[in-house]
């Protein structure tokens, strides 16, 4: 084995050490089950701002985007409910509902915002109103970029519409852009992410310095996908535990141990640094 492999390994421990020393576990079921508390009511945030800006066709791109790129056996048992809340109108972007529905799905940040000052070691002592606020820009700027990648996805059909009708020969040059769409939903967790360390950790690290930290966890929930989407295709005992809840324990394990993962690629950053230092 050579020293780099070692030297890796023995980071790799070192960083599960700290996993541990900082009670990851209970940590990561509580982001699980915030998520989890907020994936709907961030839905229903999404379909108001698109909205709002004169487009429902927007968050339904969003959304079948997402539903193409995620493990299928996962996100099956949400399918429908994610359906029906695309069907149903939510306007009053400004009302009461909504801002609750803001408030629900920032729980999901602040659990996350506990998890890297837990991995980095930081106290966090930001006045309330403060965390509240960074709250609110979080929740309305994914949304915001998730409908511009609405956008390019709402324009490309209409576009090689368009050259089919116009300019047939030039449709070949756009039709690699449809295998973009994983490459994009990679972009687009590198992106938040890498927003996610910088921001909401009490004492803002460099982007340079946690980007290690987020390319690791990039590389681990892409592998543990693939894992769990064979597991449950081949090996799954879920049916015969939780019966016709099956789907929705099994979304929810799969999202504690991606939560789990992103404290490891914290307390990576936080072992590595200390190594530099």
């Amino acid at each position: 084995m050579t020293s780099t492999a070692s030297s890796f390994l023995a980071l790799i421990g070192a960083t599960l050490k700290r996993l541990f020393a900082d009670e990851a576990i209970p940590l990561a079921g509580n982001i699980a089950f915030r998520l989890i508390f907020s994936i709907f009511p961030f839905l229903i945030f999404l379909t108001s701002l698109a909205g709002f800006f004169g487009s429902t066709k927007l968050s339904e791109a969003v959304v079948n985007y997402l539903l193409s790129v995620a493990p299928e056996q996962l996100i099956k048992p949400l399918a429908p409910e994610i359906s029906s809340i695309l069907t149903v109108q939510h306007s009053g972007l400004l009302s009461l509902s909504a801002l609750l529905t803001i408030w629900s799905a920032m729980g999901g940040v602040d659990s996350i915002r506990v998890a890297l000052n837990r991995a980095y070691d930081l106290k966090d002592t930001r006045p309330f109103w403060y965390l509240y606020i960074q709250n609110v820009v979080f929740v309305v700027g994914a949304a915001a970029l998730l409908l511009a990648v609405a956008v390019l996805l709402v324009v490309y059909p209409l576009l090689v519409q368009a050259l089919q009708t116009y300019a047939p020969s030039e449709v070949a040059r756009f039709a690699s852009l449809n295998t973009m769409r994983y490459p994009l939903a990679m972009a687009l967790l590198l992106i938040g992410l890498e927003v996610a360390h910088v921001v909401l950790p009490a004492q803002p690290p460099l982007a340079r310095t946690v980007f290690p930290g987020v390319l690791l966890t990039v590389i681990v929930w892409t592998l543990l996908s693939a894992a769990f989407s064979f597991y449950l295709s081949h090996v799954n005992s879920f049916a015969s535990t939780y019966a016709s809840l099956s789907g929705i324990f099994a979304a929810m394990l799969f999202i504690y141990q991606a939560a789990l993962v992103l404290i490891f690629g914290g307390e990576f950053n936080r072992v590595l640094g200390s190594l530099k230092g």
